[in-house]
């Protein structure tokens, strides 16, 4: 790994706060688009995010002052193209301890990168690198975590912070700093120990791996066992004693 000055990285130490904004990653990128100079590790973080975007080309829907939405600039130079897959991996592991620092009920990790607390989704993930040559000139780290919001319509496979503690006075500032705490050291830890380091911690904490459960493949409901998730950040299902590899919209996952 080449040197850089991700050492003396603090993520969070710049963070630029919003009231009202479409998109954190959307904001974040006219920001760079401007080129507008920003220090690896700045962050956006807003009171209201209406229309946050989440994976699969979904939207992220969250109660005005309620939840926690945020972006982070980070800056991997040091990690190839081949191995953009450890980032996600990293953030994840990241979000998943700081959960687990909150409650004493299960947290997993639902591939690619959204957080489950049982079988229920508290964290949405979504990270867009943009690639330079044969490296990643920069990822915006789009993140979105139920806090204080118990009402979610009628859906029943969403979870918060305030669901699982009773609680609905949490500071989303106070927390915000938290994690990015927590990001940075796992993204130290990537820089240090490398990507399959990362790869392997990912599938420890992976939702379903090792269970038959059910999956919509090709508008076909099957039966598989989730084995791992490669290098690549494919999802590797064991379907009728044939092991597969999936991308990301190739596969889903039928919670019910």
């Amino acid at each position: 790994m080449q040197n850089n000055n991700i050492s003396g990285l603090i993520i969070g130490q710049n963070t630029i706060y919003l009231d009202k904004v479409a998109s954190t990653n959307d904001y974040l990128r006219e920001l760079l688009s401007n080129f507008k100079p920003l220090a690896e590790g700045t962050a956006i973080l807003a009171e209201e995010q209406f229309q946050g975007k989440g994976q699969r080309g979904s939207t992220w829907i969250s109660e005005p002052g309620k939840n926690l939405t945020t972006s982070i600039l980070l800056k991997p130079h040091f990690l190839p193209i081949a191995q953009q897959f450890a980032l996600s991996a990293t953030i994840a592991i990241a979000t998943v301890n700081w959960l687990k620092s909150k409650t004493e009920q299960p947290v997993t990790v639902k591939w690619p990168n959204d957080i489950y607390v049982n079988s229920k989704k508290i964290t949405g993930i979504l990270i867009e690198n943009k690639l330079k040559g044969s490296k990643i000139d920069h990822a915006i780290i789009g993140i979105g975590v139920n806090i204080n919001q118990i009402n979610f319509d009628t859906a029943t496979t969403i979870t918060s912070l305030a669901c699982l503690t009773d609680r609905q006075d949490y500071n989303i500032k106070e927390l915000a700093q938290e994690l990015f705490q927590f990001i940075q050291q796992e993204y130290l830890t990537l820089y240090k120990e490398g990507a399959q380091h990362q790869l392997n911690r990912y599938n420890e904490l992976l939702f379903w791996k090792g269970e038959e459960k059910p999956f919509l493949i090709d508008g076909i409901r099957k039966i598989g066992i989730i084995q791992q998730v490669s290098s690549e950040g494919k999802l590797c299902v064991l379907l009728e004693d044939a092991l597969r590899e999936f991308d990301i919209k190739e596969i889903t996952h039928l919670i019910t």
